[in-house]
């Protein structure tokens, strides 16, 4: 019984120490966005310079590797803000043996050489090349942009996650995890039974975030949610 205590204790102090960490590090990213003034899009991203082996990735990624994937991903970041994703999510429901669902379709996409890295902004730490991306949105995305503030567009957040032996593809489905779980988290404050099906778009308030965490890409993300369809389950 005392042992079971002391297990559950260090469980929970490990989980404290790992949340502690993970607020530690994407809090210092995020205070790397130049803010609400959308009129330059401007946020550090990261890339691995060694990733973990045995995933068909170069070892070491070359410098030019590196500089291409944080384009590619500020590109896609930057597109979530400018114009988001459609969603169509279905929730997990144990009596009815339905599996969650989550697909997320992109409305809108940056090309890569539209974004430029900032000047002496370049620097490599703990294998990983670290830069500053900017992007100059016209006019017409600003506003855009600055729709989603308003009505009917509600504010949620999320941290995701995935292995980091997925490799680059990692990445990617760890950021898609955390906006599925800040519509999760919206949806069971909107909602007070559990839909069959909803469907909607998703932004993102600010570039996301991204961590690597005890083995896995940890993203967190703010998000502006606007639903756009909820089908209930029929009663009889």
């Amino acid at each position: 019984m005392h042992r079971l205590a002391l297990s559950r204790v260090s469980r929970v102090f490990a989980w404290a120490v790992f949340a502690a960490c993970l607020a530690s590090s994407l809090a210092a990213q995020d205070s790397a966005y130049t803010g609400p003034d959308k009129s330059l899009l401007r946020a550090e991203f990261w890339a691995d310079l060694a990733p973990v082996p045995g995933v068909g990735d170069e070892w070491p990624v070359s410098d030019a590797t590196a500089r291409s994937r944080l384009l590619d991903e500020a590109a896609w970041a930057y597109s979530g803000l400018i114009w988001g994703f459609d969603f169509e999510y279905a929730p997990y429901d144990k009596a009815r043996n339905i599996a969650e669902r989550f697909v997320l379709t992109p409305l809108g996409s940056l090309k890569p050489d539209s974004l430029s890295f900032a000047a002496g902004s370049r620097k490599v730490a703990s294998d990983q090349l670290w830069s500053f991306v900017e992007y100059k949105p016209p006019a017409a995305l600003v506003e855009l942009m600055e729709s989603y503030m308003q009505d009917p567009w509600k504010g949620s957040q999320g941290v995701g996650k995935a292995d980091m032996n997925l490799g680059v593809k990692g990445r990617r489905a760890a950021y898609e995890d955390a906006l599925r779980l800040a519509v999760r988290a919206y949806l069971q404050g909107l909602e007070p039974n559990k839909p069959r099906l909803v469907r909607g778009r998703v932004v993102f308030e600010r570039p996301p975030t991204m961590a690597l965490m005890g083995g896995y890409y940890t993203a967190q993300v703010r998000a502006r949610v606007m639903v756009l369809e909820i089908q209930r389950y029929t009663l009889y």
